[in-house]
């Protein structure tokens, strides 16, 4: 059985011309057609997005199921990371990962069931921009509970790393998640108008044997965030 898993930091639905264009965001997830997308900045009842809840937007424009992990509040709103899926979500949770007085982090924990196939996990994060920081935050996560509880069944951890030197990947390898990505070069995701580092990536446990992988780089993904789109496919 074949899955696929997109990671996409669509920075509140404002593109590099500064528009707030949710369409583009919507077009381009339609036309990817993933079974799961994990996104991060999403907001919520935010002005600069229109007042929209996002991640409800994209559920009904899309048919999927969604869940939402808000992290940042502010005056007006809040925004956080989504899970949107094409098979029903029966529970999640949302992992705080804020270090000290950083702004604050989390990941999204959710359990999804396929049919034929049973309980998959997704988890959705957003890591800090300090080296220091996403260290303890992945090693938080790796001895959270909620992990523990998850690594029983197929598990897929993706989201917006900030990890430029490539530092996280001997942590999660070692812990059974190899990265989906076997090579960095031409596989960068950010700025997504000249990408320079590879900073959206997708660990998956060793239930699972990777089909494909890459980054979808077109008219529209180049000035719809800042971060282009990840996608790999997973067989187990």
């Amino acid at each position: 059985m074949e899955l696929s898993f997109v990671t996409y930091n669509i920075h509140k639905g404002i593109g590099t011309d500064r528009r707030y264009r949710i369409e583009r965001i919507i077009e381009i997830l339609r036309s990817v057609n993933a079974d799961v997308y994990a996104l991060q900045e999403v907001d919520q009842h935010v002005p600069r997005s229109r007042n929209h809840d996002i991640a409800a937007l994209l559920s009904e424009e899309l048919g999927m199921h969604y869940v939402l992990g808000l992290n940042v509040k502010l005056k007006k709103g809040a925004y956080g990371n989504a899970i949107l899926s094409r098979f029903p979500i029966v529970d999640s949770r949302n992992i705080n990962l804020t270090w000290g007085i950083k702004k604050r982090r989390g990941c999204l924990a959710a359990r999804i069931n396929v049919p034929r196939l049973g309980e998959i996990a997704v988890l959705n994060y957003h890591l800090g921009l300090a080296a220091f920081e996403r260290m303890w935050q992945i090693k938080k996560l790796i001895e959270s509970h909620t992990f523990s509880d998850m690594r029983q069944v197929p598990l897929v951890l993706l989201g917006d790393s900030n990890d430029r030197k490539m530092k996280l990947n001997p942590v999660l390898d070692e812990a059974g998640f190899p990265d989906t990505c076997e090579h960095n070069r031409g596989f960068n995701s950010f700025p997504s108008y000249a990408p320079l580092f590879r900073l959206d990536k997708i660990y998956a446990s060793k239930h699972w044997q990777v089909s494909d992988h890459k980054v979808i780089r077109n008219q529209t993904t180049r000035v719809a965030s800042d971060h282009l789109p990840v996608f790999s496919q997973l067989i187990i």
